[in-house]
């Protein structure tokens, strides 16, 4: 079964943008793009709408924190699902990526399964 919903994938490494990429088609999206910049990405997100953004918390010049942060603070994109991943494992993090509004977290590395069930949870 496929689903159309738009989904974001924003990560500095083009590899884990592969991967991910390969990991959503997998579990039938269809509308995927990548995009390994936050703020080339946050320029995409105002010119077409995503229901989806997943995006790595370390990156250079713009964190994933701060991109969640912009996202949260413009009224166009404010209600985007957004799930931020991250090899950190630390409780604090978790806290940290909640208090910024992120709606999700996944832990590096993930499977299929696990992307999709962190989605699901999503409920849009």
């Amino acid at each position: 079964m496929t689903d159309t919903r738009r989904v974001l994938v924003i990560d500095d490494s083009q590899t884990v943008c592969s991967v991910v990429e390969k990991l959503l088609r997998s579990c039938g999206f269809e509308n995927v793009e990548v995009m390994q910049d936050g703020k080339a990405a946050l320029a995409r997100m105002l010119e077409s709408p995503f229901h989806i953004i997943i995006c790595d918390w370390e990156m250079e010049p713009m964190s994933g924190v701060d991109v969640l942060k912009e996202v949260r603070g413009n009224p166009v994109m404010k209600n985007v699902a957004f799930i931020l991943m991250s090899a950190k494992k630390e409780p604090h993090w978790i806290m940290a990526a909640k208090k910024a509004g992120a709606d999700s977290l996944l832990r590096k590395p993930f499977d299929a399964h696990t992307l999709k069930s962190k989605i699901a949870e999503l409920g849009r």
